[in-house]
Order: C-alpha cells, then sequence, then structure tokens
C-alpha cells in the first residue's frame, strides 16, 4: 500500500503550519464535527494527534468523564498537545506516545478513531488500519481525512499524496465495512468506515 514516494513524517518544529490563519477555511474543524457526531458516553481516538487541531474541539464537545486519546509518535506533538490542553483547562484528553504499528488502547475500547492530514505519511497503512480496526467497538468507525493528489497552495508533495481509490482500497483489506466518502473539504479525502458488527 505505500505510495510511489517515501512517506515523510511531519517535521514538529513546523508546529506553526499546523495554526495557519487559513486553516479554518479549507479544513474548518466543525464541518468533521458534523460527520462525527460526539455523543455522550462515547470515547474516541485521534490517530497522529499533532498538537490537537481536532483531538481538543472533540474533548470540548463531551463530558469530562470521557476520553478522547491523542496518539502520536512524535513525543514534540505530544508535549505541545498537553500545553494547549493544559490551557484551555481541560481533563478529559489523554496523549500517549505510539507506534504506527501498534497503539497503546486496548481491544475494542473505542468508538471512533480519526487520522488527518496523515495517511500518506504511513509506512505500512494496511498494519496501521489493523490496529484501528482492533481498538475499535464492533460498529465503531474510522475516518481517514488526507490531502487529495491535486495541486494546493499549502500540504505534502503531489508525488506522497494518496489516492482516495487507494484509501478506499486499504480500508476493504483490512475489514472494514460501510465505506463512504464525504465531498466536504475542496483539498481533502474525507472516507469513513466501519468496523463489522454492532448497532450503528
Amino acid at each position: 500500500m505505500r505510495g510511489a514516494a517515501t512517506p515523510h513524517k511531519f517535521d514538529p518544529s513546523h508546529v506553526g503550519e499546523l495554526d495557519r490563519p487559513d486553516r479554518g477555511q479549507w479544513q474548518p474543524v466543525g464541518t468533521f464535527l458534523d460527520l462525527l457526531r460526539p455523543h455522550a458516553g462515547g470515547t474516541y481516538a485521534d490517530v497522529g494527534c499533532g498538537a490537537g487541531y481536532f483531538a481538543i474541539p472533540v474533548a470540548e464537545r463531551i463530558r469530562p468523564d470521557e476520553k478522547v486519546y491523542g496518539l502520536d509518535v512524535q513525543p514534540e506533538m505530544l508535549e505541545e498537545l498537553r500545553r494547549r490542553v493544559h490551557a484551555r483547562g481541560l481533563t478529559n484528553v489523554v496523549p500517549l506516545l505510539s507506534r504506527e504499528q501498534k497503539l497503546p488502547l486496548p481491544t475494542a475500547g473505542i468508538d471512533d478513531a480519526w487520522s488527518v492530514n496523515t495517511f500518506h505519511e504511513f509506512d505500512a497503512p494496511l498494519a496501521l488500519l489493523y490496529e484501528i480496526a482492533r481498538i475499535l467497538r464492533p460498529g465503531g468507525k474510522v475516518w481517514l481525512v488526507d490531502w487529495k493528489p491535486i495541486e494546493t497552495p499549502m500540504g505534502p508533495p503531489l508525488e506522497e499524496r494518496v489516492p482516495v481509490e487507494r484509501i478506499v482500497e486499504a480500508l476493504k483489506a483490512a475489514g472494514f465495512t460501510k465505506i463512504r466518502e464525504h465531498a466536504v473539504y475542496a483539498y481533502h479525502n474525507v472516507v469513513e468506515g466501519s468496523r463489522p458488527g454492532g448497532k450503528r
């Protein structure tokens, strides 16, 4: 499932790029929240959470005793996430250092997981998707949001981007069902998949 170019991880020293003033125009958080619809009693995982651009708004929508796990392979990103969570007085975001092919969460404990702007960085996308399937409860959903392979004013090199067909193929190979594409962002594909079973 590797792309033509070797994946490059985001450089934590460029964390300011994640807060670009125009990001709210081309990747507004509210648009994703309308799809995710955080619900009472839910437990969530942000895989490749970075500084919490998506994890923090989800945490603000759920109760203090519910959890959003922020997973990242880069300690610097998790430190920035902790700083931002503390500044907002949130107690329901749990930063966790992760390996890409081994997520530090128990089996079948997460209702919804997402990974934003990171699919093109995965060294082994299928292995990670198997891990995401493992941590999801039956009927749980995963959301993959990543750059379209088109020219954009910002983002990773075009040759590193992954066509949506390959994202869908990877989800199917990992056993996900009810796969849907959501045309909500101009620069990004948004693909949803469900772990079989459950009532959702």
